[in-house]
């Protein structure tokens, strides 16, 4: 149980390949996701040259989806190597443990599996609470299978050969005592643009498009910081990290050949999401803030001026 209101599993799914063959420590993709981002972290496998640790939120409705997860382990070889997967789900206001949760084993062969895995997600119901994003990327974290994590959401595109690249400079960089993480730069691209996989495609989306600015995602170890659990959903919460390593004195080492894309810029929400910003906005932003803004002070007061001010706004 984690904070009396959520129940925690870790390691549903383990992955078989460690990754050590070169005697480095690889770098796990840390990420998360809900029932209805099946297709998108299906993807995520053949994308990414690494373990991936991914932290699943699930309720009562969207509980299949950890039956199809075990097909998909069994009877993909790819992404049994690669996947090892948590899951946490919301306690009901009456109760007081966590339950026993029990996943039927399928007795379909893997060959019906796959000839019928779209209709398989299609089948499964999405979550329809509100999701703690921020518990779900430190559990994604705490069941690595390594101890430098990289932080990405799932519905981003990385750059060609990512994790062999960085693993290398991460090993010799990260160390989990000194205060360094690595900087991957995050860009958005337009809507039926195609997606630039490696620095000079890179180069040249920004030679078209002047205005494409980036942002901070981290490489960093099992030791270093970990994002504020309490934060409400869609509300600043990899931009709390950020500022809280900042706050904490850390040094940020911009790569400059691996880098991820997020397909499309978003421009507006979708009814959904609409109804959990509004719900955080109104409820769960002006606490969260407060209480986060004076844990950053208390623990770290030199760092007031140089870091600037925090707004979830």
């Amino acid at each position: 149980m984690y904070d009396e209101q959520y129940c925690t599993a870790y390691n549903l799914l383990e992955a078989t390949e460690e990754f050590r063959d070169d005697g480095l420590e690889p770098v796990t993709l840390a990420t998360h996701a809900t029932s209805d981002m099946m297709k998108t972290l299906e993807k995520m496998v053949p994308m990414y040259d690494g373990p991936i640790s991914v932290g699943m939120f699930i309720d009562y409705h969207s509980a299949k989806v950890l039956e199809y997860l075990q097909q998909l382990h069994r009877c993909d070889e790819e992404f049994r190597s690669k996947m090892t997967v948590h899951f946490a789900f919301r306690l009901s206001a009456f109760q007081t443990s966590c339950p026993t949760v029990y996943i039927p084993k399928s007795n379909e062969s893997c060959w019906s599996f796959k000839s019928n895995q779209y209709y398989h997600r299609k089948n499964i119901t999405g979550p329809f609470q509100l999701y703690p994003s921020n518990l779900m990327r430190n559990m994604a974290r705490h069941g690595a299978k390594s101890d430098i994590h990289f932080l990405m959401d799932a519905d981003m595109i990385v750059s060609h050969d990512f994790a062999r690249k960085v693993k290398k400079i991460a090993n010799e960089i990260i160390d989990g005592k000194n205060k360094d993480v690595l900087v991957v730069r995050r860009f958005e691209s337009s809507n039926g643009t195609q997606i630039p996989r490696n620095h000079r495609e890179l180069e040249q989306a920004m030679s078209l498009n002047k205005d494409m600015n980036w942002e901070v995602q981290v490489i960093l170890h099992r030791n270093d910081l970990y994002n504020a659990a309490y934060f409400p959903s869609r509300i600043k919460v990899m931009h709390s990290l950020i500022f809280a390593l900042c706050r904490a004195n850390y040094t940020f080492n911009v790569l400059s050949h691996v880098f991820n894309v997020h397909e499309g810029v978003k421009i507006d929400n979708t009814i959904y999401s609409k109804a959990t910003l509004g719900h955080q906005f109104a409820y769960a932003r002006k606490t969260a803030e407060k209480r986060y803004i004076n844990e950053m002070n208390d623990k770290y007061p030199e760092t007031e001026e140089k870091c600037g001010v925090f707004s979830m706004v």
